[in-house]
Formats: structure tokens, sequence, C-alpha cells
């Protein structure tokens, strides 16, 4: 039985301080990556379990939004021992509906889900580039698939992801970088305190399984597309949804 074994690999998460990024790191290091994870908060994550898979994740304080830091970041990154798997999984979201999505919220949006981590993918795929290969996984959501009332600027940067995840792998392919995503469904993070209780029991009854996924679900995904099994794998967004998407329109 094959299974993931990353020993001797150098990941970066962006966005590796909580939700989805942590647990993303922490299965990076679980299968033998050394893991810097990248947050604008300057203390590192607090990772439970083994002392030996903590111990291979450090952690950076970055504001994706400050591209000449981003750029700067990961050149230091790269010149320390080269980048071989990028986690991209920073964002914002902020409810706002389309009439009330103001020209602030629109823009944070833009500045960190879209300009920043397409920052953190170029200068990655360029190391990757001079190193012969290497994977990027950018964390989208379903809702760059189908809209979310209420949830415009989010929708829109997410949406955009979907067809540039293609346009990249298409670029990438030939110099051996997998460009791949992960849509997650409604996951029990920090963000799901947008929602009352009663909203996320809603949410929970449509979704086909009935419930939120748990972090560790999504980051499972990305562990195999960060993997030589998803070696073949290129331009795929990838839902762990539940089956969110399948049932249709909620």
């Amino acid at each position: 039985m094959r299974t993931i074994d990353l020993d001797g690999k150098r990941a970066i998460v962006v966005g590796g301080a909580t939700g989805i990024g942590r647990a993303s790191a922490y299965a990076l290091a679980e299968a033998g990556a050394e893991v810097v994870t990248l947050s604008r908060r300057a203390e590192a994550p607090a990772f439970t379990g083994s002392r030996e898979v903590a111990d291979r994740i450090s952690h950076r304080a970055l504001d994706v939004a400050r591209r000449e830091d981003v750029v700067r970041v990961l050149q230091e990154i790269g010149d320390d021992g080269g980048i071989d798997v990028a986690v991209l999984s920073a964002a914002v979201i902020e409810p706002a509906a389309v009439e009330t999505c103001d020209d602030d919220l629109w823009r944070r949006h833009m500045d960190v889900n879209v300009d920043g981590i397409f920052t953190c993918a170029r200068s990655s795929i360029r190391q990757m580039t001079e190193r012969g290969g290497g994977k990027v996984v950018v964390i989208g959501s379903v809702s760059g698939m189908v809209g979310n009332p209420g949830f415009a600027a989010y929708c829109a940067s997410k949406g955009l992801w979907v067809n540039l995840v293609r346009q990249m792998a298409l670029d990438c392919a030939p110099r051996g970088i997998n460009v791949n995503s992960v849509l997650p469904g409604f996951t029990s993070t920090e963000l799901a305190d947008l929602y009352d209780d009663q909203t996320k029991a809603t949410i929970a009854a449509a979704v086909p399984v009935r419930r939120w996924a748990t972090p560790q679900e999504i980051a499972d995904a990305v562990l195999f597309l960060a993997s030589p099994m998803a070696d073949y794998v290129h331009g795929v967004n990838l839902p762990v949804d539940g089956g969110y998407l399948a049932a249709g329109p909620i």
C-alpha cells in the first residue's frame, strides 16, 4: 500500500495559522515535510500532537496584501532551502450584498484573495521552475462555483481562481509544476462564526452528508494534491464539500 512521503520537501502554507491552513500545515509536516506557515499573526500557531511533527513547522509573519513583502519573504525562504510545495490558504471573507458592498470592502477582498494569493503563487512558481518542479495548491471555495447570498466580493474573488488555476496549470505543467485547487464546502473553522446557530443547522441539513466539514478533511485533499500521488493531476478544482455542489441550488 502506497503512503504519502514528503520527507526532504519544503513547504509553505500561506494563511497557515488557523483553520484549513493550520490543518494543512500539520498534515504536510506529518508526511515529513519541513513547513513554514505564513500569516498576519506575529506568533506561531500552537500545534498539538507529536513534538517531532510540530518541530518541522516554523512560522513567519506576512501580510499577503503587501506585495513587496511577499516577494521578499518568499525569496528569503527560497534562499534558505527552496520551496517544493506552496499551499495558498490566506483569505478574507466579509458579508455584503452587491448593493451594500462598498469600495473598501471590495478592495480588501481583491488585495488578499486575488492579488496577494497571485503574488504568492507567481513567486513560488518562479522558484519551482528553477528547481525543476513543485506543487501549488490553492484553497478556493464552493462559493467560487455557485453564489452565496450576501457575499458578493468573496464569491467574486473565489470565482476568479477557478479559471486561473486552469490557466496556471497549462503554463506550468511543461515545467513539472502541478497547479490545482481544493474547493472546501462549509467547514468548521473560525469563519463559521459568521453564521448564527440556526443558520449553521440549516446549512448542515442542506448538505447531502448532513454536516459541516472538519479542517482535517480539507487538509487530506491538500496533502494528496501536494504529493507524488498527484503527479498527473493538473488544473483541477477539487470540491471537498459533502456533495454540496452535486446537490444543486439550495
